[in-house]
């Protein structure tokens, strides 16, 4: 289920200086799978967790001047001493997502984009500016879906000018990959949003949620 859109600040993934984040509840309805965080793997057969990295930094020549993999620097191997190349499967299991393989990723059709953009009257879910674009929230690569539910119409600067990123916020762990926008808020803005609603019993699930707290980080260096 989507429930808002909102921007992150400040240039933290790749080059976009802004991402979009689709905020769901219950995003395994939108097509995604979790899974238990995997560490990354080195070619050498290395599980590079954070302790094994760790040694990793510590086994470069420059070492303490270098730019340790906590602040931005190279991941390295300590077994083979070497910056191992992380694929595309290895990056979405570390995040706790079971990857599509790319041969079953299909596009959206047109019928389906026609849909999403009938079903938000042709507006951008970012602004309501006129959408020129759809995009899935949960990306394909993450098994996203093409049902109407995971379809995002954009306008043309939400499409082109922001990366797009989504949080479960049912999974506060989850937004430790978010950056600038803080989980507790959004949780209290929604629960007293819906508490004038009546929903009792999603209230009740958010109560529990923040009285709990944000669990720690279970993949600490998977943006490192």
């Amino acid at each position: 289920m989507y429930i808002a859109a909102l921007t992150e600040p400040g240039k933290q993934h790749h080059n976009r200086s802004n991402h979009l984040v689709f905020v769901l509840l219950n995003a395994e309805s939108h097509g995604l799978t979790r899974i238990q965080p995997e560490p990354y793997t080195c070619d050498c057969g290395e599980k590079l967790t954070a302790e094994v990295l760790d040694e990793g930094d510590e086994s470069k020549s420059s070492w303490p001047n270098c730019k340790s993999w906590r602040n931005g620097g190279r991941k390295k191997c300590p077994t083979c001493d070497e910056y191992p190349s992380i694929g595309r499967d290895q990056h979405i299991r570390a995040r706790g997502y079971e990857p599509t393989p790319k041969d079953d990723i299909k596009n959206v059709t047109q019928h389906q984009r026609e849909e999403a953009l009938e079903e938000h009257d042709g507006q951008c879910i970012a602004c309501s500016n006129e959408a020129e674009y759809v995009k899935r929230m949960v990306p394909p690569r993450y098994g996203g879906s093409r049902e109407l539910k995971n379809l995002a119409p954009l306008c043309d600067h939400h499409y082109e000018d922001y990366g797009h990123m989504f949080a479960d916020l049912l999974q506060p762990a989850e937004w430790y990959q978010i950056h600038g926008i803080s989980w507790r808020d959004v949780a209290e803005s929604m629960r007293d949003q819906y508490a004038d609603q009546g929903a009792d019993s999603f209230v009740e699930t958010l109560d529990e949620l923040l009285d709990r707290g944000r669990p720690q980080n279970p993949y600490p260096y998977i943006d490192a």
